[in-house]
């Protein structure tokens, strides 16, 4: 399948149009102050990522070893 320069002018084009759509957008939008994300992690899920980590740890140990 070929893509004539045509088709990748007319791409481009509709990209630029939206990405200037957009900016406008950004411009008459009042400015708000970014939020900071909050992750929380149960009990549970801590252990299953620490006992994950660890047996990592000791299968590269196991590879070091062979």
């Amino acid at each position: 399948m070929t893509i004539s320069d045509y088709q990748v002018g007319c791409v481009i084009k509709t990209y630029m149009k939206s990405m200037k759509a957009k900016v406008k957008e950004k411009e008459d939008a009042p400015i708000q102050k970014p939020k900071d994300d909050v992750v929380a992690i149960s009990q549970d899920g801590m252990k299953k990522v620490f006992y994950d980590r660890i047996s990592e740890q000791v299968v590269e140990r196991s590879k070091k070893y062979d």
